[in-house]
């Protein structure tokens, strides 16, 4: 089984760009996908806090496939990497980071993780190195809106304008215009409208997965939500 994780909100690729070569890649690899899963949690946190990418985790069966656009789609921070190298690896899951054509199996050599991991923190120290093109923008601050955000996805999804998501929730419209394009919940409405209808879950992924039924035992650190 091959699924696709695509990373919503981070300022160095937008959903749609994510999405449009993680399928080139699958298609040139001969990959058919049998979902796409959208994490909406910062990548600047700690995995233990992240309940939307733990839920992913643990919805992953053994010698399942998942492809990604970068190693930032998934963290920016090289121990919480390995924490989740060390998640997918005990269940001999195969992560292909798309944009850069790598490869981590149980298969991979350790010099060449360990490779991997000593290039990711090079560019966390670094990151004009590879993302030259201009000044990287400020991380987001949390917004009275992210409470309704799923269901605000939701409404785009259906159709529904700015001005009626507004006057729904009685939010002001300027500010509501704003913050759905801060967050790029258009396109995420947008994507979510191309995709087959059980590829996604309902609001803010995977969080349907908290009976732990799938949770494999030996990886303690996805243990809890």
């Amino acid at each position: 089984m091959a699924v696709i994780l695509l990373k919503n909100g981070d300022f160095q690729s937008n959903i749609t760009t994510q999405q449009k070569q993680i399928l080139k890649y699958a298609l040139a690899n001969g990959f058919s996908i049998n979902a796409t899963e959208i994490d909406n949690s910062s990548n600047e946190t700690l995995l233990e806090e992240r309940k939307s990418l733990k839920g992913f985790l643990r919805s992953l069966k053994p010698n399942n496939t998942v492809l990604v656009y970068d190693l930032w789609s998934l963290t920016h921070k090289v121990d919480e990497l390995v924490k989740i190298f060390e998640c997918m690896l005990r269940r001999n899951i195969t992560l292909h980071v798309c944009n850069k054509h790598l490869i981590i199996s149980r298969q991979t050599p350790l010099f060449d993780v360990l490779d991997i991991l000593a290039k990711q923190r090079e560019l966390n120290l670094n990151p004009l190195k590879e993302f030259h093109a201009g000044r990287p923008k400020g991380r987001m601050s949390r917004s009275k809106f992210d409470d309704n955000r799923a269901a605000i996805v939701d409404m785009l999804e259906a159709g529904a304008s700015v001005n009626s998501i507004a006057a729904e929730f009685g939010f002001s419209r300027s500010s509501l215009k704003d913050y759905i394009n801060s967050r790029e919940l258009k396109e995420l409405a947008a994507i979510k409208k191309t995709l087959p209808k059980h590829d996604i879950k309902k609001s803010n992924i995977l969080t349907a997965h908290k009976n732990g039924k799938n949770e494999p035992k030996e990886c303690a650190l996805i243990a809890q939500i």
